[in-house]
């Protein structure tokens, strides 16, 4: 079997006895932002650190409780880069030094 991408599709024809359901619109899902201020539970502050090696960690805060949701990169990912440094020292210095 063989497919030319410039064979042109032929159209398929309705019968005129089928009946096409149009789709339902949605309705649309209760936005935070159109609530008033006292109704909002969710708020998340978000936190940017920069570290000496210029390294920028995004933390998203729980501004009601203050645990942390979740941290870019996380944690355990910025462990591994500083074990894999602190094993392969070589990687970290510029180019065209040795």
């Amino acid at each position: 079997m063989q497919i030319n991408p410039t064979d042109p599709v032929p159209a398929v024809a309705v019968p005129a006895n089928t009946h096409v359901q149009e789709p339902r619109p949605k309705k649309p899902a209760p936005d935070a932002a159109h609530q008033p201020e006292a109704a909002r539970t969710d708020t998340t502050n978000i936190v940017v650190e920069i570290q000496k090696n210029n390294e920028v960690i995004y933390k998203f805060v729980d501004a009601s409780s203050g645990k942390l949701i979740e941290q870019i990169p996380s944690e355990q990912m910025i462990n591994f880069a500083n074990a894999v440094a602190n094993a392969f020292p070589s990687l970290n210095k510029p180019e065209g030094q040795k």
